[in-house]
């Protein structure tokens, strides 16, 4: 399993991401991807009212998904935060996501709003610093398994 992508959504703009492998052919402009993503999944919450979606899955790829939530320097109330992670599809994909990604997700939001709550939210330049965080809770994980073998090797 290799995870390819981790980001941060809020209000329907990426706030940080980071991508370890392709998942498109061509580029895809960063803030119409953020906003379909944070509308399919409001509406997929909305339309089936079954409490919070967990993943989609396609024909290549999952993207998994954790809902937090987020002061703002310009809200009162606390907005969400959504955490997501692209990763290979896969056979049992449930177990997968629910005992592996998603702790791993809710670390990424629960480290980034300990950081940041309260800020100022629409500068996203800022957050690139928290890349590195990234790198450090996907670790190997993101990595295909030649990329571990020649690690092992070299």
């Amino acid at each position: 399993m290799v995870i390819r992508e981790v980001g941060l959504l809020f209000r329907g703009f990426t706030l940080v991401k980071r991508s370890y492998h392709k998942t498109t052919l061509g580029k895809i402009d960063a803030d119409l991807r953020s906003g379909l993503l944070t509308a399919l999944l409001n509406f997929a919450e909305t339309a089936f009212s079954t409490g919070f979606v967990e993943y989609f899955q396609g024909n290549r790829f999952t993207i998994a998904f954790i809902n937090a939530s987020i002061s703002a320097d310009d809200s009162i109330e606390p907005e969400l935060l959504i955490s997501y992670a692209i990763i290979d599809k896969q056979k049992k994909i449930d177990k997968y996501v629910n005992k592996f990604v998603n702790p791993l997700l809710t670390k990424v939001a629960e480290g980034f709003k300990s950081q940041n709550e309260g800020k100022n939210l629409s500068e996203v330049s800022q957050f690139r610093f928290f890349k590195k965080t990234l790198d450090e809770i996907f670790g190997s994980n993101t990595k295909k398994i030649d990329q571990k073998l020649d690690g092992l090797f070299y």
